[in-house]
């Protein structure tokens, strides 16, 4: 499932539309988002090293739904960590496609 999602989360050959309550709306100032992600790291990292049994507890995915095309649809502790961390990859990518569009 790991594999799954390192391949899938990242691909940008298949895009995805995020719920309309997700899309941006211009309103958080640059510097109140860039410190808003970097405490979501820290408090993924703290999650990750002091959490015991992170792959114990298991939740409905439908991000991991939509990469497998429904072969698959549960994500434990682990995988949702690393399924933001890769979200964040993903986005990345999307903000250099468009950079390399500018003039």
């Amino acid at each position: 499932m790991d594999a799954i999602l390192l391949g899938g989360l990242t691909n940008r050959l298949r895009k995805f539309s995020a719920p309309p309550p997700t899309h941006p709306t211009g309103e958080l100032e640059r510097a109140f988002a860039e410190q808003r992600f970097r405490d979501n790291c820290a408090e993924f990292t703290d999650i990750l090293t002091s959490v015991p049994g992170l792959r114990e507890h298991a939740l409905e995915s439908p991000p991991l739904k939509a990469i497998s095309n429904g072969a698959y649809s549960v994500m434990d502790g682990y995988q949702w960590i690393l399924a933001a961390a890769l979200h964040t990859e993903r986005h990345t990518k999307q903000i250099l496609e468009v950079l390399a569009q500018l003039p």
